[in-house]
């Protein structure tokens, strides 16, 4: 199954072609298992009854029931005299995150047998309360040395200062996998009465002690660790001196740059290969400790963690994507600067004039803009590595310097050159600067094919008339791929007057191309700058051309709805109406009632993003007869019309789980101050997707609303809902809103909640605090989440940064990924797919696809964009 991780295909500006599983298009209500509505009834029958062998038959089942009726059938059966029945409920409670579960089997913790005992540990540590574990203290003397350690995890977990004690009394069991444990959890509660007994067990005899000691006191962040771990550092086992090296980072202690340094200029690969090292017995590479090494001195980031830094960058290699040693002076961040700009003026060596070249490029640090310039113009910046940066810079002051180069001798500058001009520019802001060059250069027979595709996106970038008037004569070139190229271009910038009407006219042609993917270019490019005059021409071909691509026509259609007005942009107003005194509206409301199912979403949609009130009229008279699919359609297409704010609220109680999901989405874009009491209920809705839906819309109107606390109640009370995506939502939806939920719920969820959307969330959630249990939960999370998706998130975590300027329209459509047939993706997308789509703000967007296979996003936040499992296939 395509999971998170599923390649998207970004179409120009506001398309994205996503490939999802196959699994995923079922049928809605066709994706879960479905329960007789007796079933609950036998089960319940069945754990009362007199015969233990049906009994346990019964407590297996108890996790397909709806999560209120398994809670209360696990609270009556946790007292059951049969061992298996208690353990199967046990489970039950641990994958329901039942709320404080942990009480109902603090009495286990006495029992004979030790699979009680076990079961005990764990559903206290999926679900603890100060008593349970309190309780767990006197279990840390188990005979047995698996409860112990279970004890020792679900403690720390929990993270209760009246835990730390009887966890100090455990320091030296017998047993070194519980020490480890005892070690991790003292970490984990980051009680400070914990530095001086674990900075004793430094020199355990066993490395996994050591190991987690140093890990232990790195997140107690308590600067007296820094004497014994600079001793870690010349631990046998190099799995010790990664921890221990990180830990110093974590401590930001500059007393350890010197020793940290040392390992920096080891060489990679030789065991033991610093000062003092004794022989490694670990399987760790040398030079996983020298990255370490490096990563802790960007945390430290102090004038001489620069210089040492600096010094590494002689042996790095600048021509690589990434870099531990420039992703380490990134992380140093501004401190790094003056370090690197004095570089620049000084006379490094090429490798490192380049590194930190990069560097200043990526850290987006304006004010080394002359000297980047200056060492190129030396020679001291390798050109292929100064224009890269340049490119990354983001300063439009540095495209002069970037034009020059165009036309160089050597084609890998002149690529790096192109792409570097690229970057620098936006359509948004027309710069004709670049256009004489490029337009040089595209017209010269000496420039390569692949060269010119890259002149013809440059030129689009500039946003200019004169680059577009440049790029015309190119729309029916032979070259598909150049065509292709010259149909984006013209689609990134809106040109006025005659040159516009050109562009319009050169794109509607290309729509009757035989090639389907010249058809969809230009329909995404019509939709981006079509102007409003065309809306009427699309409109026709749309609903009397039935050998038209319609699928093409509806993307273009909907797009230049959106720029006109109910007189279909004329200058003549009057003359654009028809003989009943109707405009353009009327006549999209009239297309609909006789278009085919080929065309009706993509109308439905046009009039959706039309501009002003008698569009949003139109679709709220046809929302009240509609059938189910322009229900559905109907209901998303409301989002631009908040003046129709009332049909979303009726739309909002539809019968259809898929009217009710998009209606809700909708009120959180369009929705006024009503519509907060209307979707607080409905994050109880039966359906996922709608619960979902209504917490991520929750957020969005709070947000926008000013009424973050409102939101807080609502959503914080959503947290242990047994939905992942209902969770993962209302955490994203806590983020959006600016809200914050008391006590360590977020802390808990990215801890110990199963479903990695509810982790990934928490994760963005606590970034945003700057408080030190949150650092310390997002870096233990970064170490030990077996996840690599929530783990990165997790080390990438940071504060956050004002979000990209604007937003933009987004249609994505379903194309399946078949398992069946050898991985392949099919040929079109799936109408009515069910689907849950992850924003750039991270809010789910769940429900189910039109009868196209599409979705239509509106006003979506800048940024990456992807699909999902769909929420009937998340457990």
């Amino acid at each position: 199954m395509r999971r998170s991780s599923s390649p998207l295909r970004r179409l120009p500006q506001v398309l994205l072609v996503v490939a999802a599983s196959a699994a995923a298009v079922a049928s809605p209500g066709g994706a879960a298992a479905t329960l007789w509505p007796n079933v609950p009834e036998q089960i319940a029958r069945a754990l009362t009854s007199g015969d233990a062998l049906e009994r346990r038959l019964a407590a297996t089942r108890v996790g397909e029931l709806a999560p209120e009726t398994a809670i209360r059938l696990i609270q009556r059966g946790m007292s059951d005299p049969d061992v298996e029945v208690r353990l199967h409920l046990a489970g039950a409670a641990v994958r329901l995150r039942m709320p404080r579960a942990g009480d109902l089997v603090i009495e286990w913790l006495g029992e004979g047998d030790a699979r009680l005992r076990l079961a005990a540990c764990d559903v206290i540590r999926a679900a603890p309360t100060d008593r349970s574990v309190v309780a767990l203290g006197r279990v840390l003397g188990d005979p047995d040395p698996h409860v112990r350690l279970a004890a020792a995890a679900a403690m720390g977990a929990a993270g209760l200062p009246d835990a730390v004690s009887p966890l100090l009394g455990h320091l030296d069991d017998t047993a070194p996998e519980v020490r480890a444990e005892v070690a991790r959890a003292l970490g984990r509660i980051g009680d400070a009465r914990a530095v001086v007994p674990l900075i004793g067990k430094v020199q355990d005899s066993v490395p996994e002690v050591r190991k987690a000691t140093a890990r232990a006191l790195g997140e107690l962040g308590d600067q007296r660790a820094v004497s014994a771990l600079l001793l870690a550092l010349q631990d046998a086992s190099q799995d010790v001196r990664v921890e221990a090296v990180t830990a110093l980072g974590r401590l930001r202690s500059d007393d350890a740059t010197s020793a940290i340094a040392d390992l920096v200029t080891a060489s990679p690969g030789a065991a033991g290969a610093f000062p003092g090292a004794r022989p490694s017995d670990s399987a760790t590479s040398s030079n996983d400790v020298r990255e370490a090494a490096l990563r802790a001195l960007g945390r430290i980031g102090s004038d001489a963690a620069v210089k040492a830094l600096l010094a590494a960058l002689a042996k790095d290699n600048p021509a690589a994507p990434r870099s531990a040693v420039r992703d380490a002076l990134v992380s140093a961040g501004a401190a790094a600067v003056p370090a690197l700009v004095a570089a620049l003026a000084a006379a490094p060596s090429a490798n490192t004039a380049a590194g930190a070249a990069l560097v200043l490029g990526e850290l987006k640090a304006r004010e080394a803009l002359p000297a980047l310039a200056r060492g190129m113009q030396r020679g001291v910046v390798p050109l292929r590595h100064g224009l890269r940066a340049l490119g990354a810079l983001g300063d439009p002051a540095a495209l002069p310097g970037v034009l020059e180069l165009l036309g160089d001798g050597d084609p890998a500058v002149r690529a790096e050159a192109i792409r570097a001009a690229t970057a620098l520019l936006d359509p948004a802001r027309p710069d004709g600067r670049a256009v004489d060059p490029a337009r040089a250069l595209l017209v010269d027979p000496a420039t390569a094919p692949d060269e010119k595709l890259a002149l013809v996106q440059l030129l689009g970038r500039t946003g200019s008339p004169r680059a577009q008037a440049a790029l015309l004569p190119l729309a029916k070139a032979r070259s598909t791929p150049l065509r292709l190229a010259v149909i984006e271009a013209l689609g990134a910038a809106r040109a006025a007057g005659q040159l516009g009407a050109a562009v319009d006219a050169a794109l509607l042609a290309a729509l009757d191309d035989e090639s389907a993917d010249v058809r969809l270019r230009a329909a995404i490019a019509l939709s981006r700058v079509a102007g409003p005059g065309s809306a009427r021409p699309l409109l026709q071909r749309l609903t009397v051309a039935a050998e038209q691509d319609r699928g093409a026509l509806g993307i273009a259609l909907s797009g230049a709805l959106s720029r006109a007005d109910d007189a279909g942009g004329a200058a003549d107003a009057k003359a654009a109406r028809d003989a009943s005194g109707k405009g353009l509206v009327h006549e999209v409301a009239a297309a609909i009632a006789s278009a085919p199912d080929a065309a009706r979403d993509a109308l439905i949609e046009g009039l959706g993003r039309m501009p002003g009130q008698a569009a949003g009229a139109a679709l709220a008279r046809m929302a009240s007869a509609a059938p189910i699919d322009d229900r559905r359609k109907i209901a998303e297409a409301l989002a631009g019309h908040p003046e129709a704010a009332a049909a979303l609220r009726k739309l909002a109680g539809d019968p259809d789980p898929g009217v009710r999901a998009n209606a809700i989405w909708s009120l959180g874009a369009a929705g006024d101050k009503d519509a907060l009491p209307l979707l607080l209920p409905l994050l109880k809705d039966p359906d996922a997707a709608v619960a979902g839906n209504a917490a991520g819309a929750i957020g969005r109107a709070a947000g926008r609303l000013g009424q973050p606390a409102r939101a807080a109640a609502a959503l914080c009370a959503a947290l242990p809902d047994a939905r992942p995506y209902v969770r993962a939502n209302a955490l994203a939806a806590l983020t959006v809103a600016g809200a914050r939920c008391d006590g360590d719920a977020a802390r808990d969820l990215l801890a110990r909640d199963p479903a990695e959307a509810v982790r990934l969330a928490a994760a963005d959630h606590l970034a945003r605090s700057g408080a030190d249990d949150d650092r310390r939960a997002l870096a233990r999370c970064a170490a030990e989440d077996r996840n690599a998706a929530v783990a990165g998130r997790c080390a990438r975590a940071a504060p956050p940064r004002a979000p990209a300027a604007g937003a933009e329209d987004v249609v994505v459509f379903i194309v399946p990924f078949d398992a069946g047939r050898g991985g392949s993706v099919r040929d079109a997308p799936a109408p009515r797919a069910p689907f849950a789509l992850v924003r750039a703000d991270g809010l789910l967007r769940l429900g189910v696809a039109d009868r196209r296979g599409e979705i239509f996003e509106r006003g979506a936040p800048r940024g990456p964009i992807r699909l999902t499992v769909p929420a009937p296939l998340v457990k």
